[in-house]
């Protein structure tokens, strides 16, 4: 059987995510996903070898099962959790498995760019309650309802705000910076709550 990779890449677009996918050729995937669409190329942060296809939705499954939150949109590889504790949870598996030899970080060279890493948005640490209204800034009808401290609920699905943007523009990009709560970015609210905390 042909060996593969799951991967773990990361994008300085995305705040505190991961995509956790697998590819025979972790590179060619890399250059495959990083199109003019985002403004940073994704980053291989860590690869695991393994000689099954598709091995990484046994490893979405075990996150799905672990903490469903965790996932930006059901049916995409995005999660978000740190680049560390996907690795962790990877390590763990291959400590288990006794296949540690197989799993490798890759070393990123960073040329003058500082990313700045935040954990994902948590609307209680906003003060942001449940049940609160927030308004999708390009099209003001657009209005989701806060359910838990990271999710939204949008024509009856529960979702991230990231979800959202998702389906509505096809590509992954940050959802607080694109609703409002009480007139004001729910990114902004969260640089003045909880990230200044954190």
């Amino acid at each position: 059987m042909a060996k593969g990779y799951i991967y773990i890449m990361t994008n300085p677009a995305f705040d505190n995510m991961v995509k956790i996918g697998y590819a025979t050729d972790v590179e060619s995937r890399r250059k495959q996903l990083s199109t003019t669409a985002l403004p940073y190329e994704y980053e291989i942060y860590a690869t695991y070898e393994t000689s099954g296809n598709l091995e990484d939705k046994k490893l979405h499954r075990l996150i799905d099962n672990l903490n469903p939150d965790l996932r930006v949109s059901a049916n995409r590889e995005f999660f978000v959790m740190s680049a560390q504790d996907a690795y962790e949870l990877l390590e763990a598996i291959a400590t288990i498995s006794g296949t540690k030899d197989k799993l490798k970080t890759v070393n990123v060279v960073k040329e003058n760019k500082q990313v700045v890493r935040r954990p994902p948005v948590n609307f209680v640490k906003c003060g942001i309650p449940m049940g609160a209204e927030l308004i999708y800034i390009e099209d003001p009808s657009l209005i989701v309802k806060v359910v838990s401290e990271r999710k939204v609920e949008y024509k009856g699905e529960v979702t991230s705000l990231s979800g959202i943007l998702e389906k509505i523009k096809g590509h992954a990009m940050q959802g607080p910076a694109y609703f409002t709560y009480k007139g004001k970015l729910v990114s902004e609210i969260a640089e003045e709550t909880q990230w200044k905390c954190e």
